[in-house]
């Protein structure tokens, strides 16, 4: 017999855009599912619906280098980072996950087996995959602040030719035997990419930056006023804003996605977002933005001059589920 997947949660009918983030869901009809939806807005510890910058800095007010775990979900396991110039992290290499970091603020150098020495600077995304050693330092006059993203439960190995890494709870450090090869990349995924000089300077086309397993990483450039778009065309207008529209956060609105979470790093100028059941929350440049799994929500471009880019992360390539009680404006393009 089939299983009935609406006996024990509401279904709701729901508009889906497209299935690829390269093909925007205005080329696309819209198609009709049923799905189960569970209450949003649910948030565990650490995730919350927005880390600021400002608070961090606060909280680790007369440190130049600490680590703030910021998520911690079934999909991913991610930390705000700062250290000062002269700080450096040994060679190590994850066997069997890649690892993303998200640059902020200040100077970073990499060093990754198989790849020319890397610069990274504000914007930067850096993209290292799995059996790939690696290590880093922190240039420049000022300290510098990273995101780094790992897919959950990740392990690292260390060169036994050095010292030992400290055992983690419940565990012991072990000597063991293993070949590695560094991981080759595949489009769209490159050692490096960065939002300004790569994106907005040149006028990429939009489009993921990392699609690996466990990791999605997609820089959404957004202008309140569309003569700031210098690429001359109308097709980086999205999800802009302001709107001067009621919000009520326990209400149907915007889209979902089916299961697990969406987050973003706002990498330039201002962002807001609406979440079911926790509220509308405005963003700056360095603060982070979690949409919990299962959860409406709606994201806008809100700096009223230049660009405005949330760098959306999640663990997969997310399909827009849009609802269908409130649907948005022919006006504006769906967007993550």
């Amino acid at each position: 017999m089939r299983k009935n997947l609406c006996n024990t949660v509401a279904c709701l009918a729901l508009v889906l855009p497209g299935f690829a983030a390269a093909q925007p869901a205005a080329d696309r009809a819209p198609e009709y599912w049923w799905v189960n939806k569970t209450e949003g807005g649910i948030y565990k510890p650490p995730m919350r619906p927005i880390w600021r910058l400002a608070d961090m800095k606060k909280m680790h007010a007369g440190q130049s280098n600490w680590s703030q775990q910021i998520i911690l979900d079934p999909e991913q396991d991610a930390t705000y980072n700062s250290a000062a110039p002269g700080t450096r992290f040994g060679t190590k290499l994850h066997p069997d996950t890649p690892t993303v970091f998200v640059v902020v603020a200040g100077e970073m150098n990499f060093n990754v087996e198989g790849q020319q020495p890397l610069k990274a600077t504000r914007g930067s995304i850096v993209n290292i995959m799995k059996t790939t050693p690696f290590s880093f330092d922190v240039a420049g006059a000022d300290n510098a602040l990273w995101v780094e993203v790992n897919p959950t439960n990740y392990k690292t190995a260390y060169p036994a030719d050095g010292p030992a890494p400290e055992a983690t709870k419940g565990a012991k450090v072990v000597k063991v035997a293993f070949p590695h090869q560094p991981g080759s990349y595949t489009a769209p995924n490159k050692l490096h990419w960065n939002t300004f000089e790569d994106g907005i300077a040149k006028c990429a086309p939009r489009g993921p930056q990392v699609i690996d397993d466990h990791i999605f990483v997609n820089p959404l450039l957004g202008y309140v006023n569309p003569a700031d778009n210098k690429c001359g065309t109308g097709s980086l207008n999205i999800g802009s804003g302001p709107t001067q529209d009621s919000f009520a956060p326990r209400s149907t609105f915007g889209h979902m996605h089916p299961g697990p979470a969406e987050w973003w790093i706002v990498q330039v100028g201002q962002i807001r977002g609406r979440f079911e059941n926790a509220g509308e929350f405005h963003a700056v440049e360095g603060d982070v933005l979690y949409a919990a799994p299962m959860s409406w929500h709606e994201m806008a471009a809100e700096a009223p001059s230049g660009p405005s880019v949330r760098l959306a992360l999640g663990g997969y390539n997310l399909i827009n589920m849009q609802n269908t009680d409130a649907p948005r404006r022919q006006a504006q393009r769906p967007q993550q």
